[in-house]
């Protein structure tokens, strides 16, 4: 055999030594998993505002324990998730542990978890308020016997949270906490009639007032008299 000849059968063998390593090293590289996160969300559509305790990018059903407020042990779902709800606000922190037919490495990870940004407190302002008007059931009583006037207000305002609404009528006083949503919200009070003396006695009538900050109304109510009552 000739010189270029031999050269000619040792240039494919050359060729493969080389370009062996990297495919080798390209198919070794393995894809970026996710890294391992911990969040404290609010829940929607709960009042008073519950907390849900969210875990993503953990191995597949991976035991996770979780300290802090509450302490507590998960296991996340085939896609390395989990998620716990109704938990008290604070500061947490996730540790994976190691278990059988798991990666041992990751017995010592550990992530905190983040909390909702703080919503700021919403101011209420109340600008007015309305006692719309009272009844009693049936409409037509028996007034010779004690019975019960049902008023009805309106508070008008801005902002969202409870306000107290003072109620007042003859010797009764109530303060009932209102929870106010803008533009207005309605509020009631049941008052007292002690019945008259006689049929012939002076018409009945039931006043009371509505006061919250400074913002007040009163209303006064005629019975309506069954005959001879």
């Amino acid at each position: 055999m000739n010189r270029h000849a031999r050269f000619a059968l040792l240039t494919p063998l050359l060729v493969s030594a080389v370009a062996m390593p990297a495919t080798m090293a390209h198919a070794a590289a393995p894809a970026a998993a996710p890294a391992a996160a911990c969040a404290l969300v609010a829940a929607p559509n709960t009042n008073p505002q519950e907390f849900d305790l969210t875990l993503t990018g953990f191995k597949p059903n991976q035991n996770v324990a979780v300290t802090g407020p509450e302490k507590f042990t998960v296991t996340t779902d085939g896609q390395g998730k989990s998620t716990t709800e109704d938990v008290k606000k604070g500061n947490y922190t996730a540790k994976a542990r190691g278990g059988q037919g798991q990666d041992h490495g990751n017995q010592n990870r550990s992530v905190g978890c983040t909390k909702p940004a703080r919503v700021p407190a919403t101011t209420v302002k109340i600008t007015d308020v309305d006692i719309s008007g009272a009844a009693t059931t049936p409409a037509e009583v028996n007034c010779a016997v004690p019975q019960n006037v049902v008023f009805t207000g309106k508070l008008t305002g801005t902002g969202t949270g409870d306000v107290e609404a003072t109620w007042r009528s003859g010797a009764k006083t109530s303060v009932p906490t209102v929870k106010f949503t803008a533009p207005d919200t309605a509020t009631s009070f049941t008052a007292k009639f002690p019945g008259r003396p006689a049929p012939n006695a002076a018409m009945p009538q039931v006043a009371a007032s509505l006061t919250v900050g400074n913002a007040s109304d009163s209303f006064t109510f005629t019975l309506k008299c069954a005959p001879n009552t």
